[in-house]
């Protein structure tokens, strides 16, 4: 499975939240032994690099690997007037965002508050 193939869950679910987004080639992607890179742009802004390691070979392990770059990449560079974004989104009634977590079976946005609200990565509303 390659890199945008893995991406695309998550990109599902910054295209829910309202974020545009894109991958592109990365300028300078290193060693091909050491794994894809691409170049992530989020709504206009280039927030950065994601990179996919060689080792990582199972579908459910490739996408929570960039769903959790991609969102550090997001909060660490993407703000909307002045307010930095809170992706993904959780309750309405948390002010924080959700994580990237491993579930039994497909890797999942969970609440960091116990952990009992989650749902799939590439399926939050």
């Amino acid at each position: 499975m390659s890199l945008l193939e893995a991406f695309e869950p998550v990109a599902h679910d910054l295209r829910a939240a309202g974020l545009d987004c894109q991958l592109t080639e990365d300028p300078n992607p290193g060693e091909p032994a050491a794994g894809a890179t691409a170049v992530l742009i989020v709504s206009g802004v280039k927030v950065g690099r994601l990179t996919l390691g060689a080792s990582v070979l199972d579908t459910a392990s490739r996408t929570l690997y960039l769903a959790a770059q991609t969102q550090r990449l997001v909060q660490g560079n993407l703000s909307i007037g002045g307010r930095v974004i809170e992706w993904p989104p959780c309750l309405p009634s948390h002010t924080h965002p959700m994580m990237a977590t491993r579930g039994q079976r497909t890797p999942l946005w969970t609440c960091p508050l116990g952990g009992t609200i989650s749902v799939p990565i590439g399926e939050h509303p």
